[in-house]
């Protein structure tokens, strides 16, 4: 597996990547999802596949878009997210694989304190890719995990130093 190697896929009319390594599977098929109360719009419940239990998000909601009507048929990416809650997002389409040089990866922060529900930090980096017509370039936002069920940013409390 290429290091720099990207799972893209299509939510609405963006177009996303996730690291390979951050993906544990893919799935298609018609899933029974348990609406759990009190939790955020894009919680979309929770599911069991292959005996695993996972929280399903839609980034749909998570995004701001509106919700597509398709029917029961879901297309889920399940994350290694190193705990012991398994999530998966829901997805309009996988494109395919892709490799993604590093130098063409760049930063979006430039627009990151104004936008809702922090949407800069589940996107805090795009990719401009050569288009299949080789004219113009396309826009990848690449997906940082961490931010799939969080809105607001992760501080880190190191605490103080005791001394005895």
């Amino acid at each position: 597996m290429d290091k720099n190697e990207y799972l893209v896929a299509r939510v609405g009319h963006i177009r996303l990547a996730v690291y390979c390594r951050d993906v544990e599977n893919v799935f298609s098929g018609n899933y029974s999802l348990v609406k759990l109360f009190y939790q955020g719009d894009f919680f979309r419940g929770m599911t069991t596949i292959n005996g695993q239990i996972m929280q399903v998000l839609d980034l749909r909601r998570r995004i701001g878009m509106e919700q597509c009507l398709k029917g029961e048929q879901l297309t889920l990416v399940s994350f290694n997210t190193g705990g012991s809650n398994s999530i998966a997002v829901v997805v309009d389409e996988i494109l395919g694989m892709q490799r993604i040089e590093s130098d063409s990866i760049i930063t979006n922060e430039k627009y990151f304190d104004s936008r809702a529900n922090n949407i800069g930090l589940l996107f805090p980096t795009v990719a401009l890719m050569p288009s299949k017509c080789g004219v113009s370039k396309e826009l990848i936002h690449i997906l940082d995990s961490t931010y799939l069920d969080k809105t607001e940013p992760i501080i880190e409390e190191a605490g103080e130093l005791e001394l005895f």
